[in-house]
């Protein structure tokens, strides 16, 4: 695997920390030296993965052979993603948030379509080599690219000298345990995206016409001194005693672990949050918003390698839910509508349509065609085309600044640079959801909002569009537009405050789209519920707060 031939080497400090006790509490200092570098891998996550050992040649591969070097990038996504993978539970002994992940299929990439159905012994083996193993007919839910991201930690846990902050001793050194440095580095990295959408929120003006900011000055910033959107960092994780071989990382165990499933519908997602770390739906689909910053990537996962969200990866903000409802609601469930987001050098932000208001948009499912079965499948969102007609008879003078009209313009003017290459649309053809906006979900994401199942592969069925019988067949890419029913399933917490309207799946998910700051504080109090799962109460120690607000500086 590519693992295989992997040599560690760092240079241990010292054994300060005893793996499988619990880390010593963190000084102020500690605190403030770790966000300050923290912070700069995440803005610097190329240089980062370079300046480890091996780094600059896995980079060179990723970035020249499979041509997605992002996909092993440490960055903001992974560095969460790292801490809720952190914390899942292992199968015999329940731990979790033991600074310690299975490396089954870590090293696995997927790049060659020979190995989606290897005809004989040689094949396989060929795959088995250059892939890292052979692929189940089911994406299994693995770590598989969280390596990279766990080992640039490993550098700064470490080192005392790194992203050139000097801290005297390293936390290894200090008795601090992995654990708590990956809980604390996903608590900094929601933190650090909470203000990079703040930072887009100044330079995102606020109009009427594609209101996707409500038109409320406070929808798109989140106020980070705000109390209730502070998370609680405590320290005391132990991390667990390795038992891989010598040459790999101390962060590597063998010890089976309990993932969500990848291909999970709504229900199914919510059980596993309830199951295995006492989250309630709400709580739930809190979580799922952290699909609002990073992407999938093929090569790590068969998906495809697209954002969930492309109107900010790096930005912390509830656009993942907008995306996912796109203004349907209980009374109007195939009334889908949303923006374009366009990010040239001229406009950027969000363009509707000729008149700049939101277009009709539709789900469709992809084929990805990385497996037997066709899958793994993706819900793409596509939206209507831009009519010069109609933009013709449109006044200059009267032209919305949302207007689609003005990009098409801009692409004529710039083709190679056109954010959307078959913008433009004719006749009947513009009645037609052909244009992909770039909008990327799972199963996951839409259980919550439609109400669907999926067969043993995983592949969505039970709506209009998913009945496509030459998508099921895999002759074509795309099913057909999805018209599914709302996901009404109760979420078990009741009714709506001040109704007795019953509180569903799709309910709790459509909350967030409209209300970011409650979504925020709900994810704060899950995420702190998850990086404690399974940890004795007794070890852990509250942490000091200055880190939220930088009273406490590095030095």
């Amino acid at each position: 695997t590519l693992l295989v031939t992997f040599s560690i080497g760092l240079s241990l400090v010292g054994a300060s920390y005893e793996p499988g006790t619990p880390g010593a509490a963190w000084t102020d200092q500690e605190l403030a030296e770790t966000k300050a570098k923290l912070i700069w891998i995440m803005d610097h996550p190329e240089e980062a993965l370079r300046g480890t050992v091996r780094g600059k040649v896995y980079a060179r591969y990723y970035e020249r052979r499979l041509r997605d070097l992002d996909a092993i990038l440490p960055t903001a996504a992974k560095i969460v993603r790292l801490g809720f993978h952190d914390c899942l539970p292992e199968s015999e002994t329940g731990a979790g948030c033991n600074g310690c992940f299975n490396f089954e299929a870590v090293g696995n990439r997927y790049f060659l379509r020979k190995c989606v159905k290897p005809k004989n012994w040689w094949h396989k083996r060929m795959c088995e080599i250059r892939e890292g193993g052979l692929r189940s007919e089911l994406p299994m839910g693995d770590n598989n690219n969280l390596f990279w991201v766990a080992f640039v930690l490993e550098e700064l846990y470490k080192s005392d000298d790194f992203a050139g902050i000097y801290s005297g001793q390293s936390l290894y050194s200090a008795g601090k345990s992995r654990a708590d440095l990956w809980a604390f580095a996903s608590l900094v990295a929601v933190q650090h995206t909470i203000g990079n959408n703040n930072m887009m929120c100044e330079s995102t003006e606020i109009t009427d016409g594609c209101p996707l900011e409500k038109n409320n000055p406070d929808f798109c910033a989140l106020d980070l001194t705000t109390p209730d959107f502070q998370p609680v960092f405590r320290t005391g994780r132990s991390d667990c005693v390795s038992d891989c071989d010598k040459w790999l990382p101390d962060f590597c165990t063998h010890a089976a672990e309990v993932h969500p499933n990848a291909h999970g519908n709504g229900n199914e997602t919510g059980e596993f949050m309830k199951n295995n770390f006492g989250l309630n739906v709400q709580e739930a689909t809190a979580v799922l918003g952290a699909h609002s910053i990073g992407r999938t990537h093929k090569v790590n996962s068969m998906f495809r390698s697209e954002p969930w969200t492309p109107q900010g990866v790096q930005d912390w903000n509830n656009l993942y839910y907008i995306n996912g409802v796109n203004y349907i609601s209980v009374g109007a469930p195939n009334a889908s509508r949303n923006c374009r987001f366009v990010d040239t050098d001229e406009y950027k932000g969000f363009m509707g349509d000729e008149f700049g208001q939101p277009i009709s948009v539709k789900f469709k499912v992809r084929n990805e065609m990385m497996q037997p079965s066709g899958g793994p499948w993706n819900w793409n969102l596509f939206g209507k085309g831009c009519s010069r007609a109609v933009c013709d008879n449109i006044i200059p003078s009267d032209m919305h600044n949302k207007s689609c009209c003005h990009v098409l313009s801009w692409c004529d003017e710039h083709p190679e640079d056109c954010p959307f290459q078959e913008l433009e649309c004719f006749g009947d053809e513009c009645n037609e959801h052909n244009i992909f906006l770039n909008v990327n979900m799972l199963n996951v994401d839409m259980g919550f909002v439609f109400q669907f199942t999926t067969d043993a592969n995983g592949r969505p069925q039970g709506c209009t569009g998913l009945d496509d019988q030459d998508w099921i067949a895999n002759r074509k890419r795309f099913s057909g537009e999805v018209e599914c029913p709302l996901n009404n399933d109760p979420s078990g917490l009741g009714t709506v405050p001040n109704t007795d309207i019953v509180r569903t799946y799709f309910l709790e998910y459509e909350f967030y789209a409209n209300n970011p700051k409650n979504w925020v504080v709900t994810f704060r109090k899950a995420f702190d519920k998850i990086l404690e799962n399974k940890v004795d109460p007794a070890n852990l120690i509250a942490a000091g707060t200055c880190w939220l607000n930088s009273t406490c500086v590095a030095v």
